[in-house]
């Protein structure tokens, strides 16, 4: 009796199957954790640089509560059921995060063109007043280059003629702040606001630059109207205008230290706008 429960038994065993070992080794989970890693900074990297900051306020905290998370569960998975709950998790993650820096790309291609013309556009605006300087004023009276009515007559024309482009400018830039911020609602509204937002900080500044530059071209029209009344009651030296009057000497330097104010008070403006 005891023989043949003995060979029962041991036939049972040997059929049997052995159990296959389903625990997750250690070097597995170190390659699945570099492998995570790696995909997740690849799909980071498809935000461009200029959005970061946007990437890191609309997702960063997701992505480090979320990443602490899978690296917690990798670490406890010992069997392959959590591993591939990893798997599936770390994928949907990765995939989350590159479908957002794609956006943020196509959002870069849609808003560059907008803002390349606005640029385009401020450096047209620059041009244009830049073909009204009155050096050739400030050269004649210092004695530089020779002084003839006839082109103090042309520099009253061309300083009338620079407070008129500046009005016309200030329309213009803003029209156009208002055309752009309205193209770039209609791609991302987020991006509207940040460009309303940089034209509330700069605009002051812009604005105050053409009152400045308006100013000092009155000023100089103010003066060559002067210079022109005046024809027959002054000589040019070499070291200036030299009057006969004592009080139009005294009126000359008034509106030389007046323009010279202007002049020092647009530069401090220029030097606080944002360079481009």
């Amino acid at each position: 009796m005891l023989s043949t429960s003995s060979q029962t038994v041991e036939a049972a065993d040997s059929a049997t199957p052995p159990r296959q070992n389903s625990r997750v080794r250690w070097f597995v989970r170190i390659g699945l954790f570099l492998v995570h890693i790696g995909s997740l900074a690849g799909a980071a990297s498809l935000t461009p640089g200029e959005y970061a900051f946007q990437f890191g306020f609309d997702a960063g905290s997701i992505v480090l509560v979320s990443t602490m998370f899978l690296w917690i569960l990798l670490w406890a998975a010992r069997t392959r059921g959590l591993l591939a709950l990893f798997c599936a998790l770390a994928l949907a993650q990765v995939g989350c995060v590159a479908l957002l820096g794609l956006h943020f790309q196509a959002e870069d291609r849609a808003l560059r063109p907008m803002m390349e013309a606005f640029k385009t556009k401020r450096a047209e605006w620059t041009s244009r007043l830049e073909r009204f300087q009155l050096d050739a004023l400030f050269e004649m009276s210092s004695g530089k280059r020779q002084l003839s009515i006839t082109d103090l007559q042309e520099l009253r024309t061309q300083a009338q003629d620079g407070q008129a482009e500046v009005d016309q400018v200030k329309a213009d830039v803003i029209r156009s702040r208002s055309d752009t911020e309205r193209h770039i609602s209609a791609v991302s509204p987020r991006a509207a606001r940040s460009f309303r937002q940089g034209v509330e900080t700069t605009g002051p500044l812009y604005e105050k630059e053409m009152d400045l530059l308006k100013e000092h071209y009155a000023e100089c029209e103010q003066m060559l109207t002067f210079l022109i009344a005046r024809q027959g009651q002054f000589s040019q030296t070499s070291e200036g205008l030299r009057f006969k009057k004592a009080e139009d000497a005294e009126t000359f330097d008034q509106q030389i230290g007046t323009i010279e104010r202007t002049q020092k008070e647009l530069a401090s403006v220029v030097r606080q706008l944002p360079q481009d």
